[in-house]
């Protein structure tokens, strides 16, 4: 079981959601909706008293007949009771019922023959999904258990949260560990993982029933041991994210080079393929090169777009070698595009450079600067900074690296040195980060920013939630 402090999205997230009349209609669609609306049906016009009428097991073998829940044999199975306790959980917080003076109520707006509008239903299903939140994994506890020490109130959408983070998919497993954090918030590390691991071993792991409850409101699909978020799921974790910055796509081939970027670092993978094959085929490859080269120096103020803007240029095949030339002209991606050459001509950019390709100076310090602050910027993860600190040092050494960041006097260098003295997890290597910028404040060169990053600036387009 992984800890961790925060769930870490994009800064600016893409997403296509569907129509809002296509939401509806798959709200609309979903059985156990259906079902909520027709228990309200079956507590009609007459309030069912909570004590001695809806707790009666006869009541409840009743309104499960009249669901079509009961079994065969027509007795009140446990599992039936569970599954009527939960419609009813659905029916309340969707609004079809209500309850006042020990009674159970329908909602005496509700007509149960006439079909919802569409500001209706997402009404209804937003107040299903609360249900989820609060009830998805303790509803699912067997009668006799006893949650302590865990505590699964209101911890649904931490399944959630959790897929959103890795682009929509997870494993059963991620999502497993993803409610037993939740379950054992404010334990130690140790403490959580033993209770977590005596509990499920008496009561056995809430995360399949949840699942399937989740699915069951749309939104997610279960593929074997994998869950993926539906366009209706996403559409509703987001909205819970108030300070996120949402990118509305267009289709696929009229993305904006700035879009194009925001997918790569919002998608996954497969995903991304796909948008990309799909915006390759409205453009030539020169021109698609030139594009994205051009809003990646654009993007300067934040390396992790500029690189990530060189990256998927350098990708793209077919006739480019013009459109990298021409790249040179921009002195922000300038020595991206000369190690591109260079590497396309079967040179090394550092040893062994073509005529008019050679590095100059800083570049060397521009460069690892750069792959030091995105791999910090793109996932807040001070492994990855000890990764990219590896990486940009291993033509030379970490201290001969420092020491020509400093030099350089270079604002961005700086950073980079900021970066690694704050979350580096190599105590002795954070430290001489550290140094060394203390060295560049001495030797009175520019002031060396030791505070966060700054925020980079959103592209029109972007709108928050």
């Amino acid at each position: 079981m992984k800890r961790k402090n925060s769930i870490i999205l994009p800064s600016v997230i893409p997403v296509r959601f569907p129509a809002g009349e296509e939401l509806a209609a798959a709200m609309r669609a979903l059985p156990v909706m259906r079902l909520a609306r027709a228990l309200a049906g079956w507590v009609g016009d007459e309030p069912i008293p909570i004590a001695d009428g809806w707790q009666a097991p006869e009541t409840k073998l009743d309104a499960a007949c009249a669901l079509g829940l009961v079994a065969e044999d027509g007795t009140l199975t446990d599992e039936i009771t569970r599954r009527l306790n939960w419609i009813y959980e659905i029916a309340f917080h969707a609004g079809y019922l209500y309850t006042e003076h020990g009674a159970v109520h329908r909602h005496q707006g509700l007509d149960a023959a006439t079909e919802q509008t569409d500001a209706q239903i997402r009404t209804a299903w937003d107040g299903a999904l609360n249900a989820l939140f609060a009830h998805g994994v303790d509803d699912l506890l067997p009668e006799a258990a006893n949650p302590a020490p865990l505590d699964f109130h209101g911890i649904g959408n931490f399944p959630l949260l959790a897929m959103l983070e890795q682009h929509g998919t997870a494993t059963v497993a991620e999502l497993s560990d993803e409610i037993a954090l939740g379950a054992t918030e404010g334990m130690t590390p140790s403490a959580a993982e033993h209770a977590w691991a005596a509990w499920t071993f008496k009561h056995g792991d809430p995360t399949r029933g949840y699942l399937g409850l989740a699915e069951e409101l749309g939104v997610l699909k279960i593929d074997g041991e994998t869950a993926t978020l539906t366009p209706l799921g996403t559409w509703a974790t987001l909205r819970q994210l108030h300070n996120a910055h949402l990118e509305h796509l267009p289709d696929s081939a009229e993305l904006t080079p700035y879009q194009v970027l925001v997918c790569r670092l919002g998608m996954s993978d497969e995903a991304f393929g796909r948008e990309l094959e799909c915006w390759l085929t409205a453009r030539e490859p020169g021109s698609a090169v030139t594009e994205l080269l051009t809003e990646a120096a654009a993007q300067s103020d934040s390396p992790l777009y500029l690189r990530t803007g060189v990256q998927i240029a350098a990708g793209i095949s077919g006739d480019t070698d013009e459109a990298w030339r021409e790249a040179l002209a921009m002195p922000e991606v300038r020595p991206y595009a000369a190690a591109e050459l260079n590497r396309r001509a079967g040179r090394d950019f550092w040893d062994n450079p073509l005529p008019g390709l050679e590095p100059i100076h800083c570049d060397s310090a521009v460069m690892a600067s750069h792959g030091i602050i995105a791999a910090y910027e793109g996932s807040k993860d001070p492994a990855e900074v000890a990764r990219a600190v590896r990486e940009e040092a291993s033509r030379t050494s970490e201290a001969a690296m420092f020491e020509e960041m400093w030099r350089s006097r270079h604002q961005v260098a700086y950073q980079a040195l900021a970066v690694i003295g704050q979350h580096h997890p190599d105590k002795k290597t954070a430290k001489a980060a550290r140094a060394t910028l203390h060295k560049a404040s001495s030797a009175r060169l520019p002031t060396a920013p030791h505070g966060p990053l700054a925020q980079r600036s959103k592209r029109t387009g972007s709108a928050s939630t």
